[in-house]
């Protein structure tokens, strides 16, 4: 019984395996009285969980296709011509109007989480910000935001749900409302990673974590003040070409409870230029699956630093896309410039 499933599939994997047994069962692939895999060998085959199986199975038994329950075998059921001809008809119109219902909804929580990213970013005399970020899937895992704490302080963050698709997203959002609650609460940054750790612990399964950079800087002092939950090192560009590497200060969100973050500190100065990112910038491939790599986002950085960071964005974007293998995004991608101007 040959199914095939992916996770690049807007379908569950559920109804991936119903809708290609359906299918069999419909044009005569499988006959009346067959008997399907067993749930266990199935789930083994495929490399899902069992979990999966039984509901694909049960979703069969409740269209009428095949007799089932947990624990006995599953048998296809006898159907006339026109019950196949009814169920299919149900098939293609009930789908399509299940697929329009489900597209609407998806445009809509796309919208929802567009707005959830800033609209502008600061651009004034001591400080210079631009970002980019796409979705892998019609939603997306990563997020990134400049949020205002007072006059001189800015709050910088970027963030990685692990996974991809609605529960990254999910998770994403809730980052982002915890965060904004944090500072409305005047939070120290210490504290404020605490909390999130203790949040994505506490009500998330241990499968679900977020990497995530956290900064203040203060514009007077130029001062950033950091700490980096596990999150891809943010590349700092010295006016004179040096790099230096806004490190890992504790393990990623989620991953273990209890844990403190240390937090450092770090002085820019005019002309110097911190790149924020997650791992779909450096993991983007060629047609030889061969990654971008952190050496050319390196490269890239020293050869533009003269640049305001709108064009490094713009540029960076540029070589990514030119590198690429296809139109086709393996991961979610987000990348922040911020530039410290020359007074």
């Amino acid at each position: 019984m040959l199914i095939h499933t992916t996770e690049f599939s807007n379908e569950p994997l559920h109804r991936q395996i119903c809708q290609q047994l359906m299918a069999k069962i419909l044009t005569g692939d499988l006959q009346q009285g067959a008997e399907l895999q067993p749930v266990h060998l199935l789930a083994r085959e495929q490399r899902i969980s069992v979990n999966t199986v039984e509901r694909a199975y049960q979703d069969l038994a409740r269209e009428g296709l095949i007799t089932y329950a947990n624990g006995a075998g599953a048998y296809v059921k006898a159907l006339s011509a026109a019950q196949k001809q009814a169920l299919a008809t149900h098939c293609l119109f009930g789908d399509a109007q299940e697929s329009r219902r489900l597209e609407e909804e998806l445009m809509m929580a796309q919208k929802i989480q567009a707005r959830l990213l800033p609209g502008a970013l600061p651009n004034h005399a001591r400080l210079q910000l631009a970002a980019y970020s796409e979705a892998s899937r019609p939603l997306g895992g990563d997020y990134y935001d400049c949020l205002p704490l007072d006059e001189h302080r800015f709050g910088l963050v970027i963030a990685d749900a692990c996974g991809k698709g609605l529960p990254a997203a999910m998770l994403i959002c809730q980052i982002q409302a915890i965060i904004k609650n944090e500072i409305c609460h005047g939070s120290s940054l210490r504290q404020a990673l605490q909390n999130l750790n203790q949040y994505v612990k506490r009500y998330n399964s241990a499968r679900h974590f977020v990497t995530l950079f956290y900064g203040i800087f203060d514009d007077r002092t130029g001062v950033l003040e950091f700490a980096n939950a596990g999150h891809n090192h943010p590349i700092l560009t010295r006016n004179n070409g040096q790099l230096e590497f806004l490190q890992t200060t504790g393990p990623a969100l989620g991953v273990l409870a209890g844990v403190e973050h240390q937090i450092q500190t770090i002085k820019l100065n005019g002309g110097d230029g911190v790149l924020f990112y997650t791992d779909g910038v450096t993991e983007t491939m060629n047609r030889s699956r061969e990654e971008f790599g952190e050496q050319r986002l390196q490269s890239f950085l020293i050869g533009q630093r003269e640049r305001s960071a709108a064009e490094m964005i713009r540029l960076l974007l540029e070589d990514l896309n030119r590198f690429r293998a296809s139109a086709f995004l393996q991961d979610d991608r987000t990348m922040m410039m911020m530039k410290v101007s020359k007074i």
